[in-house]
């Protein structure tokens, strides 16, 4: 016999109720992942991009407006696909009409900082494109459930792999906020000229340039094993006339601290530790390198995803932490709570660690 347990202060689910979430909201949203996925690889989003930096104004950038014939002729794409496209992206909410009778049609509200403007801080189009690619690889996926397979994940095509990291700096962005407004002392060091930041696992150079953005004085060093994201995070500093001052490695953290001897004001890891290795020995030692090159007055911070246990009473809005967990599962990373965040501190060399939290952001700073 089966018992259903009926939590009688919460209201009850209406059949209704269920088939909107399951059947409506369900068809729009994956119908917008489906349509921005493949917009953004046909390189209609692109295209809105570099036409927005084209238009010389100094008013903010709102709506990219366009004709399907425009986007057929610059990017050679049928019209009638394009028109299927359009529409259910129309129906989707990413785009609006703008004239009827011309047939033009516009980006909707907030639809380019969300979508197109990858410098925007509210840039979310990387992370909808790797839905996107999980959808095109559900076979692959469907043979790892049942074979338990490990990939490794500096194996991901370079453009997916440079999307996903442009998503995870997002966080940098938040981290650099809250640092600024709850460590004030360390804060002021990194405005000095004989400030040294050191990024390990700066990937593509994403956070890295947030950083070197707000504190343009300091010297800033990162380090990174993909060769592909040390190239382009090198391009990015020279682009951004850094070389002077950033000096980016391909290399692991422990032959860095072999060859080097400069110590380190603050040292970063944004969204990088659940992806090394999950022997919690092997990590141990990561963080008692990283406390060999910091400073005995620095600051560690660390940008991590705290992921409660499945099985644990849901306390906070939680959906993109366990999304961060969802698409990492292919890649065997190992996230961390709280607790368990704790005693890998208490285990390594550090001695303090304090979780900066603001609402749901949040961010660790650990000490010696």
């Amino acid at each position: 016999m089966f018992k259903v347990s009926q939590d009688k202060d919460k209201p009850e689910v209406t059949l209704r109720e269920q088939m909107k979430k399951f059947a409506i909201k369900s068809l729009y949203g994956y119908q917008t992942i489906l349509c921005y996925g493949l917009g953004s690889r046909l390189g209609i989003f692109d295209y809105f991009y570099k036409k927005a930096k084209s238009e010389i104004t100094e008013q903010k950038i709102t709506a990219i407006k366009f004709t399907l014939e425009e986007l057929s002729e610059n990017l050679k794409l049928d019209l009638k696909y394009l028109d299927g496209w359009f529409h259910m992206s129309l129906e989707c909410g990413i785009f609006e009409i703008e004239d009827r009778d011309k047939k033009i049609a516009k980006t909707a509200p907030h639809v380019y900082e969300l979508l197109i403007d990858k410098e925007s801080m509210f840039y979310m189009g990387g992370t909808i494109r790797v839905f996107h690619e999980i959808s095109l690889n559900q076979d692959l996926l469907l043979d790892h459930f049942k074979t338990g397979q490990i990939d490794n994940i500096l194996e991901t095509p370079s453009d997916d792999y440079k999307e996903g990291q442009r998503a995870s700096a997002r966080v940098g962005t938040v981290i650099e906020s809250l640092f600024k407004k709850y460590c004030k002392d360390d804060r002021k060091k990194l405005q000095n000229l004989e400030a040294k930041i050191l990024e390990v696992g700066c990937g593509y150079g994403f956070n890295l340039e947030i950083w070197a953005k707000k504190y343009r004085k300091a010297q800033f060093v990162g380090i990174d094993i993909d060769p592909n994201g040390v190239a382009y995070a090198k391009e990015l500093m020279k682009q951004n006339k850094w070389s002077d001052r950033i000096n980016i490695y391909e290399t692991t953290l422990e032959n860095y601290l072999n060859a080097y001897d400069t110590k380190f004001d603050m040292i970063m890891l944004n969204e990088v530790l659940h992806e090394m290795d999950p022997d919690e020995n092997y990590r141990k030692s990561v963080f008692d390198n990283i406390h060999s090159l910091l400073k005995d007055d620095g600051i560690f911070v660390v940008g991590e995803s705290m992921i409660p246990d499945t099985f644990e009473p849901k306390e906070d809005f939680q959906l993109f932490n366990i999304m961060h967990k969802w698409l990492e599962v292919a890649f065997g990373s190992k996230f961390y709570n709280e607790k368990t965040f704790k005693k890998l501190v208490d285990s390594s060399s550090f001695n303090r660690a304090e979780l900066i939290k603001e609402g749901g952001n949040y961010f660790w700073a650990i000490r010696k």
